[in-house]
């Protein structure tokens, strides 16, 4: 039992340690200038339809809905898995805003 009292005493030193460490580490970024810039995420179902799939960019001011400020279409080449369900078709997806969420 000593033992093991002792082993937790020493991990929780250095987890406090840690723990100081990264919220100074934490600040410092933070801290930094963001300007305007902000990220958004798209969210989707992929082509098995069991799939979650998501793509992030990055727009240079905050959008006040998804309707108006987010661009409305944002197109790629959808992934493997949709690709195996378009079979001899075109596998250029299109991504259209319907809602928007602060995280």
């Amino acid at each position: 039992r000593l033992c093991a009292s002792v082993l937790l005493q020493v991990n929780m030193a250095s987890v406090s340690r840690s723990s100081q460490l990264n919220k100074a580490v934490r600040q410092q970024y933070m801290s930094l200038p963001q300007g305007n810039a902000c990220m958004v995420t798209y969210i989707w179902i992929d082509g098995t339809g069991e799939g979650l799939r998501c793509k992030t960019r990055t727009l240079y001011e905050e959008p006040k809905s998804a309707q108006a400020d987010i661009p409305l279409k944002w197109n790629f080449d959808s992934d493997a898995s949709t690709r195996s369900r378009l079979k001899g078709s075109n596998s250029d997806m299109y991504l259209i805003p319907v809602s928007m969420f602060r995280d």
